[in-house]
């Protein structure tokens, strides 16, 4: 099914707020979007390179390889860590001094004590949204228990975003790591609209896309996991989706090898995300019934109970939080 409200949309003006610190705009501005280019032509430019000759790019593809066969995105804890790193990278104050705003509502919807499969929304090109999970305004909530991210397994097949996204806590998001994860009371953050929100090109301007799944749910619902949806205003504004293939291309790649053919384009044609204002914005956790999956009929019910109420959660947050946020007059869509 569909739901659209205020067809007519106003592109939000950039933030008013002062020039970003210097190192706001190196870690926002360079870091994080550049760790993703430099990724994407990692391996050709080595791979080119040893097929040359060059000694130092074949040792380099050499060495690098027990480090990228080992399955570290399939195990607990993994390599979630280099916390002077991140310390460094303090989002609290950059992200906040770089978007002009990095703000956070619905904290008090968090019981610290406990575990939740965390639906965020909408998923966006880069999802810049990931930021917060590193920061101590959100982190606290989340840190007595633990949390993981999950990832597409495409994630951990490209140098350099790999090594980010494990750092950072990411983890593949196949149903044997959830499986495992939930069983030792790990929250796991996912981002259910994939590709179908990320690659946006062809719709119309301004709308608000939503994809929501069952799959995550029904994890949820095997081991008695709240779902807590969140929506982040900003996301979809901080870049733009572009084309690298025709559309009738992009949309096969997607739809049969799913793997995204967009890439990115933010200020000044470069892949550095505008100055935008950020605010997530947390829901009501939707409980769930544990059931056992062999009662077909029961499971089934409760798998279409739990994602009403989280697609409804989700319509909630964004109608009540539109019109502060700058998104009054721009449609959402359920698709």
């Amino acid at each position: 099914g569909q739901g659209m409200y205020n067809m007519r949309w106003v592109k939000p003006a950039a933030t008013s707020a002062p020039a970003p610190s210097w190192k706001s705009f190196f870690v926002v501005g360079i870091i994080f979007p550049l760790h993703i280019v430099a990724g994407l032509l990692a391996w050709p430019l080595l791979l080119v390179a040893a097929a040359r000759g060059s000694t130092v790019a074949l040792l380099a593809v050499l060495l690098y390889m027990p480090l990228f066969l080992y399955p570290a995105q399939r195990r607990h804890p993994g390599w979630k860590g280099f916390e002077r790193m991140w310390a460094w990278f303090d989002y609290d104050a950059t992200c906040a001094s770089y978007f002009g705003a990095f703000g956070l509502d619905g904290t008090e919807n968090i019981d610290v004590n406990q575990q939740y499969f965390v639906a965020s929304h909408p998923h966006g090109t880069v999802i810049f949204q990931r930021m917060y999970w590193r920061t101590a305004r959100l982190g606290r909530f989340f840190d007595q228990r633990g949390w993981r991210m999950l990832g597409a397994s495409i994630l951990f097949r490209i140098p350099i975003v790999r090594e980010m996204s494990l750092l950072f806590g990411a983890v593949d998001a196949g149903k044997a790591t959830c499986e495992s994860l939930l069983g030792k009371g790990v929250s796991l953050i996912v981002f259910p609209g994939g590709l179908d929100e990320a690659n946006t090109l062809g719709t119309t301007a301004g709308d608000v896309r939503i994809k929501t799944r069952t799959g995550f749910i029904r994890l949820a619902i095997k081991h008695g996991v709240p779902v807590l949806p969140t929506f982040t205003f900003g996301e979809l504004d901080a870049v733009e989706a572009v084309a690298l293939l025709p559309r009738a291309a992009t949309a096969w790649a997607r739809t049969n090898l799913r793997v995204s053919t967009t890439f990115f384009a933010g200020r000044w044609g470069t892949f550095i995300p505008k100055r935008v204002p950020f605010h997530m914005v947390v829901g009501r956790a939707v409980p769930v019934l544990s059931t056992d999956e062999t009662d077909l009929p029961a499971f089934e019910a409760e798998v279409q109970r739990v994602h009403d109420a989280y697609r409804d959660e989700i319509r909630r947050l964004y109608q009540e939080n539109k019109a502060r946020f700058g998104y009054d007059n721009r449609a959402l869509i359920f698709i």
